[in-house]
């Protein structure tokens, strides 16, 4: 096959969406493998530096993105399919599966993306789940009321980042969370979209929260990392930071990987990231969902610094059909914090005060936020305005390292709702 690149090219991956800039990890990772970068995103941003050919999508619909793909691959040769975005897990499955390249079965990316489908394929694996329901409009809400009970979770078929999701305890605040939900849920940022409208009803689980991050290649399942939740307002689900490696008993760790590996197995993904999130209730872990990518925010660099495993890299070499790394012990301890805002509003910020003190145990401070930009809360929006990540050699001294963190970049920023000019507060409110 003739290519436009050297004779002798480097491998040539398609990333499907580029994500937001706090993704440009991903590409750097490429780059540090020696991987050409090749894009597929809505349209032209920040990441046209990182790759070799960024081609904007807006407009197209799915058989003309399916098209366009393979004109890149007769073009250039694509050596594999990735995406870190989790709208486009889907699209990502399709492409791959178009262009005769490895990835999940586009039926099994689907099931991993909607909760519905997902929690189907749980259950008839027999892997546990709450009970559940389908919802989509006030009657059938009242009967999956009827059926699991309260209280419960409500949450959009095809949503992510926590977004719209809400505990709910009586039927009448359930019939108001629905009707707010269903207004103010927004289309998806994502190449290929999916039907809104459309809610998950399941029972509510109680107990601590885990993530587990990892990869399957092969059918072959590789799991580099359990992470701690920090408590989170139920009411908003809401994360507020993570701890590695896991403080639960080594009998717990093991319940929770067997059940991650037994949830891959029942929803079929294969050469792919994985990221799960796994409640352990009084019986026992059970799953909140598995996203056939890697999980966000602040978790690739706090496996990095623990584990030595950087887990864009892995996510590569699955996509590329290259050896995984093993899994590793961890050294020291990592802990991150998420700041939260209470309160929409604008975005004041000391850049002096805020700009972080270089040191052995800071891992990053990344400000999601910065001067002038609006934030809201919910059920309006999800904002955050930074996360701090610190390293220490054990739990104790990394908890009293991120507190001093924390507080120095909390102080600051600070929110000022009264000086909002009225546009600003228009978009606060979601108007």
């Amino acid at each position: 096959m003739e290519t436009d690149l050297d004779p002798d090219p480097r491998p040539r991956l398609l990333f499907v969406h580029s994500g937001s800039p706090k993704k440009r990890l991903t590409f750097e990772a490429a780059d540090a493998l020696g991987v050409d970068a090749y894009l597929l995103t809505p349209e032209p941003n920040w990441a046209a530096p990182f790759v070799r050919e960024l081609i904007p999508t807006a407009g197209m619909t799915l058989p003309r993105v399916l098209q366009t793909a393979a004109e890149l691959h007769r073009r250039v040769n694509l050596d594999g399919v990735v995406t870190f975005w989790e709208e486009d897990v889907p699209t990502a499955a399709r492409i791959a599966r178009h262009l005769g390249l490895r990835g999940t079965n586009p039926a099994c990316a689907l099931a991993a993306r909607s909760k519905l489908r997902m929690r189907t394929a749980f259950r008839r694996a027999g892997v546990p789940v709450p009970d559940f329901a389908p919802v989509d409009c006030e009657g059938s809400l009242l009967t999956a009321i009827d059926r699991i009970g309260l209280p419960a979770v409500l949450k959009p078929e095809w949503g992510s980042d926590s977004e719209w999701v809400t505990l709910v305890t009586t039927p009448a605040q359930a019939l108001t969370a629905f009707r707010d939900s269903r207004r103010r849920v927004r289309s998806q940022d994502c190449i290929w979209g999916y039907p809104q409208g459309r809610f998950v009803l399941e029972g509510f689980l109680s107990g601590p929260e885990v993530s587990i991050e990892g990869v399957v290649q092969n059918g072959h399942v590789t799991l580099y990392a359990i992470i701690d939740k920090h408590d989170m307002a139920e009411s908003s689900f809401i994360e507020r930071g993570e701890t590695t490696p896991s403080r639960h008993a080594d009998v717990v760790q093991a319940q929770i990987r067997q059940m991650v590996v037994a949830g891959v197995g029942a929803l079929g993904l294969n050469d792919c990231g994985i990221h799960a999130e796994v409640k352990l209730t009084p019986e026992g872990p059970r799953i909140v969902e598995i996203g056939a990518r890697m999980g966000g925010d602040c978790i690739q660099a706090l496996v990095r610094r623990v584990y030595g495993i950087d887990l864009a890299q892995e996510n590569l070499r699955a996509a590329l059909g290259w050896p995984v790394s093993p899994t590793t012990a961890p050294v020291g301890c990592a802990i991150s914090r998420t700041l939260v805002p209470e309160q929409a509003g604008l975005v004041h910020m000391d850049e002096r005060r805020a700009r972080p003190r270089r040191s052995a145990n800071l891992i990053e401070v990344v400000f999601t936020k910065h001067a002038g930009d609006v934030v809201r809360i919910p059920p309006v929006g999800y904002d955050n305005l930074a996360w701090v990540s610190v390293w220490g050699k054990d739990y104790t001294t990394a908890r009293r390292s991120l507190e001093n963190r924390s507080l120095r970049v909390a102080a600051a920023m600070h929110i000022v709702p009264e000086i909002m000019p009225h546009s600003a507060r228009s978009v606060a409110a979601g108007g």
